[in-house]
């Protein structure tokens, strides 16, 4: 009997065990998938998503396609049984166009705090009599943000600015919004929360770095500046840690005679100290390059950087580029 009891105990064990290693290996597999997915999704000619966008608590299906004849973007959600297209109001009368050098953003973020995200688009647009705005370029920047009303999808926020961030995303704070332009060698931003269905901006005195503004302007201008050696390139933007790899992925790309212009950005902070301010902050930025200036014979280059605050001499601290990767 005492033998037929511990065999048992045994086997108990032994199940255990085997459920622990399954359950271990079965976290770090999600852990690792989760990690692979992008922040800010690179939206080709097509591309599928899910997520509960409606906060039903059931997955939807989000479809952005392009048209064949235009190249335009058109984005669908289906939700159960029913269909949703997301109409751009009739001041920015497009979501953007497809070329494979200025790819879609699209991020999902909840800004209104309500367990159902906003959605995020930023493209490009060439043909202007779609914008109200006369005096608008072609391949200019368009910005969307689309809102779940319970029965259909608000266009409650357009632009053509060409930055769009999210600040205090998931700390203890209001969650912001932020859509700026970088222009003539200078960033600006507009922020905004989230009230009553919309977003409504407000003002605030941000100081030069703000969420690395100075710092990322200063990585633009370096990039778009004539191909130069990494003797030459300035050390001003960067972090003293910065893996030297990191620096010559950049000066490979010079050194291959690489021509670039600045397109768009995006980015969040994403680790916060005790006080709720944003330690590490994910920039994702769009270039178009080309081997020779002003050649019609160009990709897409989207370049990710990780700035984290470096101390000064007088207890404060600025944002630097402790991380460069190259898509």
């Amino acid at each position: 009997m005492k033998l037929h009891i511990l065999f048992f105990k045994k086997k108990f064990l032994y199940y255990a065990l085997a459920f622990i290693v399954f359950s271990t290996i079965f976290t770090v597999l999600l852990v690792i998938r989760n990690k692979s997915l992008s922040t800010f999704n690179i939206v080709t000619e097509s591309k599928m998503m899910q997520a509960d966008l409606t906060g039903d608590g059931t997955k939807d299906i989000l479809y952005i396609k392009t048209e064949t004849e235009t190249d335009k973007y058109y984005i669908q959600i289906n939700s159960q049984d029913k269909s949703y297209y997301l109409e751009p109001s009739k001041k920015i009368n497009t979501v953007g166009n497809y070329y494979k050098e200025w790819p879609m953003r699209l991020t999902l973020m909840d800004i209104s705090t309500k367990n159902k995200p906003e959605i995020f688009t930023q493209a490009s647009v060439e043909n202007t009599a779609s914008l109200q705005d006369t005096s608008s370029i072609n391949n200019k920047a368009v910005q969307h943000v689309f809102l779940w009303n319970n029965e259909k999808f608000d266009d409650i926020f357009c632009s053509t600015n060409n930055i769009l961030g999210f600040v205090d995303s998931k700390n203890n704070k209001t969650p912001k919004v932020l859509s700026g332009n970088i222009k003539d060698g200078k960033m600006t931003f507009t922020s905004y929360i989230f009230i009553k269905n919309r977003l409504k901006s407000f003002s605030y005195n941000y100081d030069d770095n703000y969420m690395g503004k100075n710092t990322i302007t200063s990585f633009i201008n370096l990039m778009t500046s004539f191909p130069q050696s990494e003797l030459n390139m300035s050390k001003g933007p960067f972090s003293p840690d910065l893996n030297g790899n990191d620096i010559s992925l950049l000066t490979d790309l010079w050194n291959k005679k690489t021509y670039f212009n600045f397109q768009d950005a995006v980015f969040k902070d994403s680790n916060w100290d005790k006080e709720g301010n944003a330690s590490k902050i994910l920039w994702t930025l769009n270039f178009k390059g080309s081997t020779e200036r002003d050649s019609k014979d160009t990709k897409n280059y989207t370049i990710e950087l990780i700035l984290k605050p470096i101390p000064k001499s007088d207890t404060t601290s600025t944002f630097k580029i402790s991380s460069v990767s190259i898509k």
